[in-house]
């Protein structure tokens, strides 16, 4: 009776043995005609193999070997054949001649009473089997969190233990096999890949559904209640374990990262971009934490008054422009080596931007001296003190009077030196007020004689405003015609449309530029361009002619990352702008003033020049300069793509003024060639730093690629698209080819081939 009982349970079940290995086996996997798993205990692995056809199989590990889907039964439940082969005939109800005792799955065999595992052999079982007795004591009242896979079946758990000290500790337990065939709890991760947290969410979001990946169990689950839209996911092991994580599910997916507000956190999230663009997710972009939060802060986390994290999401930046905001905060000495390291390699993979560097070409004579003076003794970065020297100077000789002062004729238009540029930096580190305080000192008359300054002959200093900027008419208003008195006391011409805003707060003016309505945006761009401003409005219209502005503000990169829309950086907003990186150059722990003798000779050199150049009318260019600027005029004019584009795209314009404000420093009428150089000096170090600033090279890497292919000789769409390796969506190849068509790089011309024509791409 016993044979017709083994007899009777192997023929039922050897058409379904995948099945009965599956229940018995879990988390192993079909290979050919093999079901192959870690050991008895069942896992992922290669040691463990069975025969689909006969249940025949062995464990090369230990060097178990069964004959039959019974024998292996018995081997696994630790029982004798006929107990197993009557467990098999109950549980996949077999029909048999015998009576059957009612039985139940024996519980796995459990690892004597305070004995230590064997790690070092020790196999998980994923998913945890029905079978698994309950967590060891210590972690029966802990807060924890289990990882499922895309079914919900238990996987492994992450606990958290309090110490006494207050401190807590984040364990994670496994369940498998020692190589004694013990079956227990382990406080150990699972071997990698190690799963995913949130793999069942993401098995019933929809195909398109975003990915916010966060570090930390208890992190996800907070922001999966305020992102309900996303699917929120972790990985095991905290931020030094992110190579260890099987991020296959995420392939074809969206995703966001958002990073701990601490540079381990940073270090993290540039890694996980790399490893997410391995497994062909759609897009990986990253959430750059503002400096509104505290340190370790995570979305979890309450958030601050007036902060809103779903907002943030939307801000969040490709990898390069993260990396960039990343060495902006911290600086080099806030970073530490492990994050530096990762910065450097960064910069050779992914072609980052190097922080920029001022030539000397751009401090000649008077310039250069101030400029020492002004950072001999002081933390200002010169690249900030030069640019505002040139934009008081700028405000100070044009516009005294109407149309009166220095310019340079560009075919109709006269151009003044007329100059905006923003200082940006990271927080108060970069010392972009430091710079300001020098120059100002500067631009003052208390240090001339009163015969001095008699015979000089100058008109009242040109108006000084700290903003902040608001709206249009806010910025128009000093300078509305038919305005009465200032207020300053001084006697002014009539004309005299002069005004310096000097605005330490761009992300005040940032933040209205979002307001429907707001004008200021308009307004920059109006009195960049000229003097006239005269908006139609119903209410109290405003008429402005003949004014000079000239604009120095200052932004932190985070709040500029945050402010700055796309709006403004393609309507010409941006391009009327020098932007310019500071940093704090040296540690100056008691910092001296000028001293009185030198700034006295500065002072007096200053005024001096301003006089000469209220003077002048049009300045023209000297025959080697014009004939040096013809040379250079292409590329300086040429159409810059990529990110940075739309920022730099006024070089020549930008370069003819620094040049005139050059000359007029050297207290020339006309403006030489190392006139230009200096101008090309200062502008390379203006473009450079967009480039850090707004985290884009002056190519973008999918332009680079497509014109590498396109330098062995023209070719189609489809070819072009081959040789990509089919990694671009059509619409972002379009996008891409049209750009380099319109800034004339390619020609894109259609060829009739008797169907459908072919688009040819050659390079210009």
């Amino acid at each position: 009776m016993e044979n017709n009982l083994f007899e009777t349970v192997k023929a039922d079940l050897n058409p379904r043995l995948e099945i009965v290995l599956r229940d018995l086996l879990p988390g192993g996997r079909v290979l050919g005609r093999e079901y192959v798993c870690a050991s008895t205990g069942g896992g992922s692995g290669d040691s463990c193999k069975t025969s689909l056809k006969t249940g025949v199989g062995s464990d090369f590990a230990t060097g178990e070997k069964w004959g039959d889907i019974i024998a292996l039964t018995a081997l696994v439940m630790n029982c004798g054949q006929e107990e197993a082969a009557r467990f098999l005939a109950d549980e996949y109800h077999i029909d048999v001649d015998t009576p059957r005792k009612p039985m139940r799955r024996p519980r796995p065999r459990a690892v004597a009473k305070g004995a230590k595992p064997d790690k070092t052999a020790f196999v998980p079982v994923m998913p945890i089997p029905d079978s698994a007795p309950d967590f060891p004591e210590q972690y029966r009242t802990g807060p924890h969190w289990c990882y499922h896979d895309a079914d919900g079946m238990e996987l492994c758990y992450t606990f958290r233990l309090d110490k006494p000290d207050g401190s807590k500790d984040f364990v994670p337990l496994c369940f498998g096999q020692d190589a004694a065939g013990n079956h227990q709890w382990v406080a150990m991760t699972p071997t990698a890949p190690r799963p995913l947290y949130g793999l069942d969410r993401l098995a019933k979001a929809a195909p398109d559904a975003p990915i916010l990946l966060v570090e930390g169990e208890k992190t996800a689950d907070g922001a999966q209640t305020l992102f309900p839209d996303h699917v929120c996911m972790t990985w095991m092991g905290g931020g030094n374990a992110t190579g260890k994580a099987d991020f296959s599910p995420l392939a074809g997916r969206s995703v966001t990262i958002w990073p701990d507000n601490d540079a381990p956190g940073m270090k993290a999230a540039a890694g996980l971009v790399d490893l997410l663009h391995k497994v062909n997710t759609r897009e990986v972009t990253v959430v750059f934490p503002p400096d509104c939060l505290p340190k370790k802060w995570d979305v979890a986390d309450p958030a601050p008054d007036g902060f809103d994290p779903r907002l943030e999401c939307d801000k969040a930046m490709e990898r390069e422009e993260f990396l960039r905001a990343v060495r902006l905060r911290y600086g080099e000495t806030g970073l530490g080596a492990t994050v530096l390291e990762l910065l450097a390699g960064a910069e050779d993979d992914f072609d980052l931007a190097p922080w920029p560097k001022l030539s000397g070409q751009a401090l000649p004579g008077f310039v250069g001296e101030f400029v020492d003076l002004a950072t001999r003794d002081s933390e200002a970065d010169p690249a900030a003190v030069l640019a505002t020297l040139h934009v008081r100077f700028g405000a100070e000789v044009y516009g005294f009077a109407k149309d009166k002062g220095p310019f340079i004729q560009v075919g109709e238009d006269a151009h003044p030196p007329r100059l905006f540029a923003v200082i940006c930096g990271n927080s108060a580190k970069a010392r972009k007020g430091t710079s300001r305080k020098p120059v100002k000192r500067l631009f003052g008359r208390d240090l001339l004689e009163s015969a001095e300054l008699a015979a000089l002959n100058l008109p009242p200093p040109a108006r000084e405003s700290g903003g902040p900027l608001s709206s249009g008419e806010g910025l128009a208003y000093p300078l509305r015609d038919n305005a009465q008195d200032d207020g300053s006391g001084l006697a002014r011409d009539a004309g005299d449309k002069r005004l310096c805003i000097v605005d330490e707060e761009l992300a005040s003016g940032l933040t209205c530029t979002k307001r429907e309505g707001n004008t200021l945006s308009m307004a920059v761009r109006t009195f960049w361009d000229g003097g006239e401003y005269a908006p139609l409005t119903k209410n109290s219209p405003m008429l402005v002619t003949g004014a000079h502005i000239c604009i120095l503000t200052h932004i932190t990169t985070a709040e500029l990352a945050a402010l700055f829309s796309a709006v403004n950086m393609l309507n010409g907003f941006g391009n009327r702008f020098l932007w310019i990186c500071a940093k704090r150059q040296k540690y100056v722990a008691n910092p001296e003033p000028m001293p009185l003798a030198e700034i006295t000779t500065m002072q007096r050199q200053l005024w001096r020049l301003v006089a000469q150049a209220q003077r002048l009318g049009e300045v023209p260019l000297t025959a080697d300069a014009r004939e040096y600027w013809t040379a250079i005029y292409p590329e300086l004019a040429r159409d810059n793509t990529g990110k940075i584009g739309p920022i730099v795209n006024r070089a020549e314009a930008q370069a003819k003024r620094l040049a005139l404000v050059y000359a007029l420093l050297d207290g020339q009428t006309a403006i030489a060639t190392r006139h230009i150089e200096s101008a090309l000096a200062f502008w390379k170090y203006a473009h450079d730093s967009a480039a850090v600033i707004f985290g884009g090279r002056a190519v973008d890497p999918v332009e680079k690629k497509i014109l590498a292919v396109l330098e062995a000789g023209p070719c189609s769409a489809t070819e072009l698209g081959a040789a990509l390796s089919r990694h671009l969506t059509r619409d972002k190849m379009q996008s891409v080819i049209g750009h380099l068509e319109a800034a004339n790089r390619i020609a894109v011309s259609r060829q009739s081939s008797g169907g459908r024509p072919k688009t040819i791409l050659t390079l210009l």
